[in-house]
């Protein structure tokens, strides 16, 4: 693989002044063993404390709770998991300058790819300074981070629902719950499902929504609604 200085630019959204800092982000320590020069395992520490103090940032001024919830959430962002992902959507890991018998294995070293996002983190803060910098970072990390917390949040609710409807029932021995999709119309793009809330199999409420979930969860809350006014008028 040739190393396309233009194509990783164009990749990471960021073009370097210094092309020889950009290739040493991409040298790992085994193929610099083999061919001599230098390798990232330095951008690679520097670059975990960047991105830690851009995270911790982020965090701060986005209100995410107190210490302990922003600790957890700042160790979910910067673990190497998160950013294996980012490297491999960005599709710059294929351009990795690596010694004999790594390429193979390559695609399974979690320790290794995220490695390489510390070292292109240090990279561009040394070349551009931290507004490239946090740029990069808000793009392709935290980006995913907020959708995925976005997406929790509605699962949350979901299931919060879901959960007070099944409580109220088996608090009052009332029998078991169970959901019926009824239909399900509209475009394959835009979908709208139409589903009951069943209590020992007859229907309590139904309703409409944009997946099977959402509609579960308002079906869900109409039932509930009703048990309890029900629940009002015999006291």
């Amino acid at each position: 693989m040739i190393f396309d200085i233009s194509a990783i630019e164009s990749k990471i959204g960021y073009s370097f002044k210094d092309k020889m800092l950009l290739r040493k982000c991409f040298t790992h320590s085994s193929y610099s063993n083999e061919h001599g020069g230098e390798n990232n395992e330095i951008l690679e520490f520097f670059g975990d404390s960047i991105m830690e103090f851009i995270v911790t940032e982020h965090l701060f001024n986005n209100a995410y709770g107190d210490e302990g919830a922003l600790t957890k959430k700042r160790i979910e962002m910067v673990s190497r998991d998160p950013l294996a992902v980012a490297v491999k959507k960005l599709g710059i890991l294929e351009y990795m300058l690596l010694g004999r018998g790594l390429e193979k294995r390559l695609d399974e070293d979690v320790k290794l790819i995220s490695s390489l996002y510390e070292s292109i983190v240090a990279g561009i803060y040394l070349d551009g300074g931290i507004r490239p910098v946090k740029t990069f970072i808000k793009k392709t990390l935290i980006k995913d981070f907020e959708l995925k917390h976005k997406n929790d949040k509605k699962e949350k609710v979901v299931s919060d629902a879901k959960n007070l409807f099944q409580e109220y029932v088996q608090k009052r021995k009332m029998g078991s719950i169970s959901y019926q999709t009824l239909s399900v119309q509209g475009p394959a793009h835009l979908p709208e499902f139409r589903v009951a809330a069943l209590l020992n199999g007859q229907r309590l409420a139904e309703a409409k929504g944009k997946s099977k979930k959402e509609a579960e969860k308002l079906s869900a809350e109409k039932a509930l609604k009703l048990l309890i006014k029900q629940e009002g008028k015999h006291k």
